[in-house]
Formats: structure tokens, C-alpha cells, sequence
């Protein structure tokens, strides 16, 4: 099935960067704001959703809309993600989520924790940073040049913590809470595989 991409309203620096993100097929489901970031890169939301309690509703879209009252329980970006899978979406990609308000950035980190709850795969990332999160397995890491990787566990301790192909390799580590030992690793040129035996890692990958 196509990949559902959530387009939220933080800030975007590099339009182009951001566009060079998508795929044919995509859908593309615009969070409040996110419709504006959407125009200037040309791109026509599939479906426009949020309670547009800091952007206008826009009256000249011809797409789908779904407006919620702001007096809500979940963010404009968890209900987007609720709507995608409703609608059969497994893999998502979150743009304009990160670099905006500190709260809404953590709140995203906790839309990824719901995607992974409902066996979906969402990344969340920007022009400088691509988030995830890795339970009970594995998962292969391309190197990006400039780019760091952090490893932290997320809700809880992770047990047999196993970073291969970095600078500081670890293997069956366990990562209590709180543990920054991930920090800052540096990905080999040819590659790298991060694994967890039981528990889940928050994945970062950051440049300057």
C-alpha cells in the first residue's frame, strides 16, 4: 500500500530539502498548518485534517477536510495518524513535526510510540534529523555523511542493546532509563545494524 505522509505545520527551512522527501504515490495528509508548508512546495494535500486553532481553514482546497473542536484529548498530529491507519496506511513519513514547539516535538515522539503500538513504521524527520523507534529487533543504518547517531532507550530499560558498524560498538549491553551513553556514535562508511533484544530504542540521527 502507498505511504501516508503527515505534513504538520513546524517550521520548514528548506522547501526543497523537505519536497526531495516524498515519493510517487504518496498520500499526503496535511496536519492544520502543514497546508501552507504543502503550497509552497506545489504539492495538493489528499486530505486536510486538525482544529486550525493557529492557521485559517482554508476555504480554496478542493480536498477532503475533517475539523475538530480544540477542546480535544489527542494532537492534531496523533489524530492524523489514528485517521492513516483507519484508512489501511502501515508506513508513515512526519514532516513539519520537529524544530517548532518543544512540546509538540515530544508530543510526535509519542505518535511514533502509537504508530509502533499498531504495528505501523513512522519516521519522523526534517532537513537535519530522522527519528524513529526499534522494538524487539533489528534494523540496518545506511551512512549519511555529517550525520550522528544517538541510541536511547524509550519508556523503560532495553536489554541486549547491540550497535555494530560504529565508532563505539556495543554488544548485549543493557540500557537502563535514563542512559545517555547512546549519544553522538558515528556511523561506519560501510554501514551500520542497531538491535535490541527487549525493550524499545529511540533512534536519532542528527546533523549540524
Amino acid at each position: 500500500m502507498a505511504r501516508c505522509v503527515l505534513l504538520g505545520a513546524a517550521p520548514i527551512q528548506d522547501y526543497q530539502a523537505c519536497a526531495s522527501f516524498f515519493q510517487p504515490g504518496d498520500f499526503l495528509l496535511c496536519v492544520d498548518g502543514g497546508y501552507l508548508h504543502a503550497s509552497h512546495m506545489g504539492l495538493r494535500p489528499d486530505l486536510l485534517l486538525g482544529d486550525f486553532d493557529s492557521s485559517r481553514l482554508p476555504t480554496d482546497l478542493s480536498c477532503e477536510i475533517c475539523s475538530y473542536p480544540p477542546e480535544k484529548d489527542d494532537t492534531d498530529m496523533l489524530l492524523a495518524l489514528k485517521t492513516g491507519l483507519e484508512r489501511g496506511f502501515h508506513d508513515f513519513l512526519i514532516l513539519g513535526g520537529l524544530g517548532g514547539r518543544l512540546d509538540h516535538t515530544v508530543a510526535n515522539f509519542t505518535v511514533l510510540a502509537y504508530a509502533l503500538e499498531h504495528g505501523a513504521s513512522a519516521v519522523l524527520r526534517d532537513e537535519k534529523n530522522i527519528v524513529c523507534l526499534l522494538r524487539d529487533g533489528s534494523i540496518s543504518v545506511p551512512f549519511r555523511s555529517g550525520f550522528k547517531m544517538s541510541v536511547f532507550p524509550y519508556g523503560g530499560a532495553a536489554q541486549g542493546v547491540c550497535l555494530r558498524g560504529v565508532q563505539y560498538p556495543l554488544e548485549d549491553y543493557p540500557m537502563p532509563p535514563y542512559c545517555t551513553l547512546g549519544v553522538s556514535n558515528e556511523v561506519l562508511p560501510s554501514g551500520a545494524e542497531v538491535s535490541v533484544a527487549s525493550g524499545t530504542l529511540l533512534l536519532l540521527f542528527s546533523r549540524d
